[in-house]
């Protein structure tokens, strides 16, 4: 068995794509879950999932609702403990843009990014500091190759990502005295729900999906459960010795470098 055995983990942004993975992979492996999600069916699913893999209904936890409310971000962390007894791990995983803003230059994008993709991860951070601390916790964040690459398309998208990067950072060497590691995951493209929602198309989609697999050297999109691998090494005391890290699993992309054909 893994050594998450017995751990306790939250994962926000678990009813679908590289969350729900994780959830499953993370209750298989022996830990008992909270799983989150603004979707109630999402959450019903992974639900289902992990049951389906021979977990005790008893080892899951669900809380519904935006990840960007107070409300919610205070109901994760007080629900898990008192259910659970303790917090292990935190994975802060929500996060993505609002596919129903035309303008993503607005100050109105600026805000629901800012408050999805950085200000959540940093405010439930702080809520789950005391708890981690009892347990020498970890912390890790699903980034984005995206803190690297400008995208001008979707510009607050990246300038968050990078925000996410540096605020861990920042709060490694805040937390390494407590004995709390965090560390963040830098997705390359993964077949998720969420890229099939970014385009008004199914043609748009394809063509988006067909020009990011011409960049990336491996050819191909990740698997949400391949970043949920990733995840559970990390959160594991195999990894016990990093903290502060970005690790980019993105196929390559990064490093792509085109060649000059002079024939």
């Amino acid at each position: 068995m893994s050594d998450i055995s017995g751990k306790v983990v939250i994962i926000t942004g678990s009813s679908s794509g590289i969350g729900q993975a994780t959830a499953v992979l993370f209750a298989k492996s022996g830990a008992s879950v909270t799983i989150h999600g603004r979707s109630e069916d999402g959450i019903k699913k992974t639900k289902e999932m992990i049951m389906k893999a021979g977990i005790s209904e008893d080892k899951i936890h669900f809380v519904q609702g935006s990840i960007s409310d107070s409300k919610i971000q205070k109901a994760l962390i007080e629900e898990t403990v008192k259910k659970f007894g303790k917090l292990d791990i935190l994975i802060n995983n929500a996060g993505g843009i609002n596919m129903q803003e035309n303008n993503q230059r607005s100050m109105e994008a600026l805000d629901y990014i800012l408050d999805l993709n950085l200000k959540a991860p940093i405010a439930l951070t702080e809520l789950a500091i005391p708890h981690l601390e009892k347990t020498k916790g970890c912390i890790l964040n699903v980034s984005s190759i995206s803190s690297e690459k400008c995208q001008s398309n979707i510009p607050f998208y990246s300038i968050s990502k990078a925000g996410l990067d540096h605020f861990t950072r920042n709060y490694a060497a805040i937390l390494a005295p407590m004995g709390i590691r965090i560390n963040n995951l830098n997705p390359g493209l993964t077949d998720t729900p969420a890229v099939h929602q970014s385009g008004d198309s199914g043609e748009q989609i394809q063509k988006m999906k067909d020009f990011y697999l011409s960049q990336i050297p491996l050819k191909r999109a990740a698997a949400s459960e391949e970043m949920a691998e990733f995840l559970l090494f990390m959160a594991s005391e195999k990894a016990s010795y990093m903290t502060g890290q970005m690790i980019k699993v993105d196929g390559g992309f990064l490093i792509h470098s085109p060649t000059l054909k002079l024939d």
